[in-house]
């Protein structure tokens, strides 16, 4: 994390350097600077909120949490299979020939 912010810093010192140079704003690196920035802020709001829902899982003891949390993975778990299969499904419909149907309706 320290790693990126550093790097980011220097990026921006050699392009406020480019830019007294040429005297002209380099857009797409105020652009990618935008766009770093945002996507750092979005992660650390996506944390926070992670980390506010488990406050009250965090507050049981051990052993529940524990079980908490296993069955947390398997609902998920469960869902993503769910999903995918829906997604087969889906992908299936699609792909199948249609037949006279798509003549007649024209």
């Amino acid at each position: 994390m320290m790693n990126e912010q550093k790097q980011q810093r220097g990026k921006h010192m050699a392009d406020k350097q480019e830019e007294q140079t040429t005297g002209a704003p380099n857009l797409d690196a105020e652009r990618e600077e935008l766009l770093q920035a945002t996507q750092q802020f979005i992660r650390s709001l996506f944390r926070t909120g992670v980390q506010l829902a488990l406050v009250p899982v965090n507050m049981l003891p051990p052993e529940p949490r524990q079980h908490f949390k296993a069955a947390g993975r398997e609902f998920t778990r469960g869902l993503t299979t769910l999903v995918r299969e829906m997604a087969d499904d889906f992908e299936k419909i699609v792909e199948e020939p249609r037949g006279d149907q798509g003549d007649s309706a024209l």
